[in-house]
């Protein structure tokens, strides 16, 4: 039930997030969406972490495969991997986060956060030619920016979907699938 709940609401922050304008003074985008999956990774064991990193890697590839000049930046499934990687790193500390500390959670998020922006950057240059890694400040605004936006707004979601959580009854058979 909490499962498919944070589905539905990965997808509404997809969609919220093109309605929500850059972050103010270093344009990176509000990732609202990668914050729910962060989360998501964290208070879900491994197999439902990657489900997350299934779902939320197929909407943003459905979202942004777009075919230019008859050729495209990214591969078709890349975001999935790319979910399930940085997904992994925040589910290894899926032990604290079912004991109550969820606070270092929302810090990872922050650095995560802006290493997915990186790495989105850095899949872009390598595909692009002129092959070059020296970027505007723009770019790197974009990245602490997104980083940033993920720091201001992790707390709120991280304690509403915890007492969602709560409610549902979903911590309370994790601790006692973990305690077995």
């Amino acid at each position: 039930m909490f499962t498919a709940l944070l589905v539905v609401l990965m997808f509404f922050a997809l969609v919220a997030e093109h309605f929500i304008g850059p972050f103010p003074g270093l344009g990176g985008q509000v990732l609202v969406m990668t914050v729910v999956f962060f989360y998501a990774a964290a208070a879900l064991p491994l197999w439902g972490m990657l489900a997350m990193a299934f779902c939320a890697g197929l909407m943003c590839d459905c979202l942004t495969t777009i075919p230019v000049d008859g050729r495209v930046d990214v591969f078709f499934g890349w975001h999935i991997l790319l979910y399930g990687g940085i997904g992994a790193v925040m589910n290894g500390l899926h032990p604290l986060f079912i004991r109550g500390r969820w606070q270092i959670h929302c810090v990872l998020t922050c650095v995560l956060t802006s290493l997915f922006v990186l790495i989105e950057f850095l899949i872009i240059t390598f595909r692009r030619e002129p092959f070059a890694l020296v970027w505007p400040r723009d770019v790197w605004g974009r990245i602490a920016g997104s980083g940033l936006a993920a720091a201001l707004i992790a707390p709120l979601v991280f304690f509403g979907l915890n007492w969602i959580g709560r409610r549902l009854g979903h911590f309370e058979r994790a601790r006692v699938a973990q305690s077995e």
